[in-house]
């Protein structure tokens, strides 16, 4: 007589198990007691994924991007890192290193900067705008990927057949690659004290949007997609930097309105 052995019980939704894993809640299946072995791990489990997702994410997000964004709006959401997930994962990434490395970011984008040859006079209030650029890094590079999308959608590519919100998945993978160059650029100026301008990272930003998009339209000729992926990295900067200065201005009317006096941080060395 064949022994049937006991169904396991998902110790955190109580479904049976039949794999390594619960199909509902996706907890291991073995749980055994907390020790360096375990812990260790458990962390891999968390950074690689059931079947490793991130390094896969990694890969392909270098060598095939657009692959990556279109299996994700085909359904698939166990192949990668969610767009979303992924994108604010390297943002804060980003600023620990710059933490663990005792660099200010203010400090180190006017570094990338200096290799422009043009003399500013910093008002308070372009000083106030940086830090507050500074303090909400990840918010900033979020509210650029809707103009990127709307680019995408109503723009370059409107025949893609993908969506407004489709659109988004593309440019939140590749913002969120870019980082690792810039990652690289901090350690590199750490270790070095050299700092890469801030045109190198916009020339290799817009060479990374044309390849993104080359995997991501596939009914065009490579070489038009890419010059299309580059000038709507263009336009969707063009378009916030729009948004944004009519944002200042209404800003900048209703200060004059209420407090006259205010206007005066926008003075040159005020």
């Amino acid at each position: 007589m064949e022994n049937i052995l006991p169904a396991k019980i998902c110790i955190n939704c109580s479904a049976e198990i039949a794999g390594k894993y619960c199909n509902q809640c996706g907890q291991r299946a073995d749980v055994k007691r907390i020790t360096w072995k375990e812990g260790w791990y458990d962390f891999w489990a968390r950074i690689y994924g059931f079947d490793g997702m991130f390094p896969r994410t990694l890969r392909d997000l270098t060598i095939c991007p657009g692959k990556a964004a279109r299996v994700f709006i085909s359904g698939n959401r166990s192949a990668y890192y969610g767009p979303v997930g992924y994108f604010f994962l390297m943002g804060t990434l980003f600023l620990l290193v710059l933490s663990f490395l005792n660099l200010d970011f203010i400090d180190f984008m006017k570094g990338m900067q200096k290799a422009i040859p043009i003399q500013q006079t910093e008002s308070q209030a372009q000083v106030l705008i940086q830090r507050f650029a500074a303090d909400n890094l990840k918010l900033i590079s979020f509210l650029l990927i809707p103009f990127q999308a709307f680019a995408a959608r109503y723009i370059f590519f409107r025949k893609s057949g993908f969506n407004f919100l489709e659109n988004w998945v593309l440019p939140l993978y590749v913002t969120g690659h870019v980082y690792w160059f810039t990652l690289v650029t901090a350690v590199y100026y750490k270790v070095t004290g050299v700092l890469f301008s801030s045109v190198a990272t916009v020339v290799i930003s817009l060479a990374y949007f044309g390849f993104a998009y080359t995997s991501f339209i596939p009914y065009q000729p490579k070489l038009k997609v890419f010059l299309k992926g580059a000038l709507l990295y263009i336009v969707s900067q063009l378009l916030m930097m729009i948004v944004a200065m009519v944002v200042m201005v209404i800003w900048i009317l209703l200060l004059a309105w209420l407090d006259p006096d205010a206007l005066k941080m926008f003075k040159p060395g005020a």
